[in-house]
């Protein structure tokens, strides 16, 4: 089949496959967007609500909290004005009214009491009346206790009504009684009533057992005055000679401090609300959560807290998450959980108040995503109508591309065509070979592309051939075999990372093989590539005229860089060397260090390693540079290692080098083996460092090993 007919197929195939699935894919995408908006949705609601609750609960927690702080504050001056009191002796003894003559005076004296406000307390099982007095108190004594002999004590508190009325109307009503209670059986209560039950002890009351120096908040009880369900807060206050006088409390409503519209007027209606308390059941010692206070409807508007009378429990049916929410209680940390209450699938908020009590919030989910699932049914709508308007667009598309596929197919074959005979000859070697596309269009520009490819082929044919000779060339250059000196062992090899290179290294003979002496070079030429490779020539064929002729090593190094930098003056490259002279008949080794890294000598025998360097100019920068020649005796079991920085400077892909100091433990751990075994245990242990990075730097080795 022509190019044509496939090009035409492939088009219509790939143009109308999709259009095709498009019925089923867009209607199953469609639905999918919708599922995927509604769930958005509810997740955004989901969100919004918890977020909503969240701040609702730490604003209100805050409420509680401050409502709290000030009760304590209050209770502070009333203990700190009772103590005042009691230290004042009574320049006469004040009358006071006892609870049981409060309904006799009420009746003999009504002129004064008739006058006297009334209030109706509220209670959990509806309203109490409770005719009190706010001009007065109250007091009573324990069974046992001997008027007369508290007289004083109770006429020192009777001076207390004006400043209970002023704390009172600075509470705004949060507090019910004032209570002062003395170890000696003396009980006063503000504002003034007639309910206290005959007798009472105030000594056994939960706010006065246990204080202690510190506010004291006790949990909720009866009230026996007036059979409502209080908390009180209590502390502790002594006579002018420290001694424990008694205690004063604050006794309030079980929801006193509950009671705030932040709450009722923001969450929403189904929301069940408790204040809430950790603790462990007693008939089974397991951890629980023991409800406080709840409040008693979900109407926004009449919702009130209620204390319980009785012991209920906070519970869910899933008791893992259960489980979780039992220790956010227990190390007092707020959270957003989703599990049911009772039979409902609801949002639990919870956040600790400052007194040891949670806020629990609880909402339905249903309620939540209620807008969600009004919305569902708007999106579904929309996307019908999208749906039957993309189906109508599908099939007018279908008809277009049909067209437009066949006259794209007629002009595009055609340029291809010529593109793939221009090809075919190219690849039977025909590299002159030209095309003619005249198109503006992008074939166009390929057939202008193809026609420069051959020349350049041709060119980077020519290059290729001329890097295969120079590395040919280079290659010669160095040594074909290890000099056979007796005494040493001597093995070099070098690695570029380019076909050429500017490492270099070699072996020069000193004319009399029976002086055993060789002259041992290592170069490095900066950079790498054809130029360091022309100047590694260069400087080797001075290196090896200059070395012909008497002279001492330093005189051949000083000779090479006059020639060396008058060659390459002004191009900014250079040549490090190290030259030596080793003596295998004298035990001597002569070097000079032209720029180059020292020498490693590592002694077998003593397992230590020290350095042949030098501080002489590199070759080629200074015509006038004098170089020093340095020397050393050397004994058998020596190895001295030359090389170039490609070794220690060789890095692995997360960029750490080899260093020098795997150098030497390769060294050490092969020095008992021939010199070549030891060069191929350095350059395999870099390549093996480096891997898979390729390499960067030309890699140069000569290892000599004393044998005698």
């Amino acid at each position: 089949m022509r190019y044509r007919w496939k090009l035409l197929a492939l088009l219509l195939i790939t143009a109308l496959l999709p259009i095709m699935a498009g019925g089923i894919l867009g209607v199953r995408a469609v639905r999918n967007l919708g599922d995927t908006l509604v769930t958005h949705t509810r997740q955004y609601l989901t969100a919004q609500t918890e977020n909503r609750l969240r701040i609702l609960a730490d604003g209100y927690s805050s409420v509680v909290s401050e409502g709290r702080e000030m009760v304590g504050v209050a209770l502070l001056a009333q203990a700190m004005e009772v103590e005042h009191r009691l230290k004042e002796e009574p320049s006469a003894i004040r009358k006071v009214l006892f609870s049981e003559d409060f309904d006799a005076v009420k009746a003999t004296r009504g002129a004064i009491v008739r006058g006297l406000p009334a209030r109706s307390l509220t209670d959990q099982g509806g309203l109490l009346p409770v005719a009190v007095s706010h001009t007065s108190q109250v007091f009573s004594l324990a069974p046992g206790v001997d008027r007369e002999k508290v007289a004083a004590d109770m006429s020192r508190l009777a001076a207390m009504t004006p400043f209970y009325r002023k704390l009172s109307t600075r509470l705004r009503g949060r507090a019910s009684w004032h209570f002062t209670g003395l170890e000696n059986g003396v009980h006063a209560a503000y504002p003034g009533h007639g309910g206290i039950p005959k007798g009472f002890d105030p000594r056994k009351e939960p706010w006065y057992s246990g204080a202690s120096h510190a506010i004291k908040w006790t949990d909720q009880y009866t009230d026996p005055e007036t059979g409502r369900m209080v908390v009180a807060a209590s502390m502790p206050v002594r006579r002018p000679d420290g001694a424990f006088a008694g205690v004063t409390a604050l006794v309030l409503p079980a929801g006193a401090l509950l009671e705030h519209r932040l709450l009722d007027k923001n969450v929403p209606p189904s929301t069940r609300s408790f204040i809430t308390y950790p603790t462990t059941r007693p008939e089974t010692g397991a951890r629980a959560i023991r409800i406080t206070a709840r409040q008693q409807t979900t109407d926004t508007v009449h919702r009130s807290w209620t204390a319980e009378a009785e012991t209920q429990w906070l519970s869910s049916s899933d008791t893992g998450r259960f489980q979780k929410v039992l220790d956010d209680f227990a190390s007092g940390s707020s959270n957003v959980v989703r599990m049911p209450y009772g039979n409902c699938d609801c949002l639990w908020v919870y956040r600790p108040m400052n007194f040891n009590a949670f806020l629990v919030l609880i909402t339905p989910y249903a309620e939540i995503l209620q807008p969600a699932q009004e919305a569902e049914k708007q999106i579904k709508a929309l996307m019908q109508d999208l749906i039957e308007v993309t189906g109508k667009g599908m099939v007018v598309l279908v008809l277009v591309i049909c067209v437009l596929a066949l006259l794209f197919s007629r002009t595009v074959t055609k340029p291809l065509r010529i593109l793939a005979e221009g090809t075919r000859r190219l690849g039977e070697g025909l590299l002159d070979t030209k095309v003619n596309i005249r198109s503006r269009d992008e074939f166009g520009d390929m057939g202008r592309v193809f026609n420069t490819v051959g020349s350049r082929l041709q060119e980077h044919y020519r290059m290729r051939q001329s890097l295969e000779l120079a590395m040919e060339v280079q290659q010669s250059f160095m040594p074909k075999d290890d000099p056979k000196i007796e005494g040493l062992d001597i093995s070099g090899k070098s690695i570029y990372c380019e076909e050429t290179g500017g490492d270099y290294y070699d072996y020069l003979e000193t004319g009399r093989t029976e002086e055993k002496k060789i002259l041992v070079v290592v170069g490095d030429v900066s950079d790498h590539g054809i130029q360091s490779a022309l100047l590694m020539t260069t400087a080797r064929a001075f290196l090896r005229q200059r070395s012909s002729r008497r002279g001492s090593i330093a005189h051949i190094v000083s000779d090479v860089n006059v020639q060396l930098a008058r060659d390459v003056r002004g191009s900014g490259r250079f040549m490090t060397l190290f030259f030596a002279e080793v003596d295998a008949r004298n035990r001597r080794f002569r070097w000079v260090c032209a720029g180059h890294d020292p020498a490693l000598v590592y002694d077998r025998c003593a397992g230590t390693f020290e350095e042949f360097g030098g501080r002489d100019l590199v070759l080629g920068v200074f015509e006038d540079a004098h170089y020093h020649e340095s020397q050393r005796a050397i004994r058998k079991g020596q190895i001295i290692v030359i090389g170039t920085d490609g070794i220690w400077e060789a890095h692995d892909p997360s960029g750490e080098m080899f260093g020098k100091e795997r150098l030497k433990a390769i060294i050490r751990r092969h020095a008992a083996e021939p010199a070549r075994a030891i060069t191929e245990a350095v350059i395999e242990a870099v390549e093996r460092f480096r891997a898979p990075l390729e390499t960067e730097d030309d890699i140069t080795l000569v290892v000599i090993k004393v044998e005698q």
